[in-house]
């Protein structure tokens, strides 16, 4: 699926090196990375493979409009909102547990155990988050990524940014901390 998608990714109408390697770098670079953010967004497996594929699009025809050293931000601006409006889709469609089960990225060993059980609890802690907030959160706990970055991202001023990142942690401390509570009450 990745070769395929760097193949139409790369497939350019124009025949300037320097746009083809600067999209190639961008998918080499950033492909992971905004696969992991529309999963954690809340996009399925196969989803994320189309919102990711869909935001490289949009930035390959925007390329020539992105100023150099912004194609990050505007790959996971673009991703964040594809990734939005296909949540909303789905939610409507209410996916059986069956079609997820089938997408799962976790192999079913014994070993990854507490693994799988620890990005559950993260899941269940992020879908309880409103939009605005896990955003901001998984851009920066998860992805590493700066608050300005962020605000530019999401579209949001530099305080609101910060503003939501200490209200999602609190709500993030606030669900473990009640998990932990739970746990403890039961052995």
């Amino acid at each position: 699926m990745i070769a395929a998608l760097l193949a139409v990714v790369l497939e350019d109408r124009s025949e300037d090196p320097a746009r083809q390697e600067r999209l190639q770098r961008l998918f080499t670079d950033h492909y992971r990375a905004a696969w992991r953010i529309v999963r954690r967004l809340g996009l399925s497996a196969s989803s994320a493979e189309d919102a990711v594929q869909q935001a490289f699009l949009v930035t390959s025809e925007r390329l020539g409009d992105i100023r150099t050293g912004s194609e990050r931000a505007f790959l996971f601006a673009t991703a964040v909102r594809i990734c939005q409006a296909m949540r909303r889709k789905e939610h409507r469609e209410q996916a059986t547990e069956e079609q997820d089960a089938r997408h799962s990225v976790l192999p079913p060993a014994d070993e990854l155990l507490s693994q799988k059980r620890a990005r559950e609890l993260l899941d269940e802690s992020l879908e309880k988050m409103g939009d605005d907030l896990r955003a901001v959160f998984v851009l920066f706990e998860i992805e590493g990524l700066r608050t300005p970055e962020i605000a530019e991202i999401v579209g949001i001023p530099l305080g609101t940014a910060a503003s939501r990142l200490r209200r999602a942690r609190e709500q993030f401390r606030d669900f473990v901390e009640r998990h932990a509570t739970l746990m403890g009450g039961k052995g």
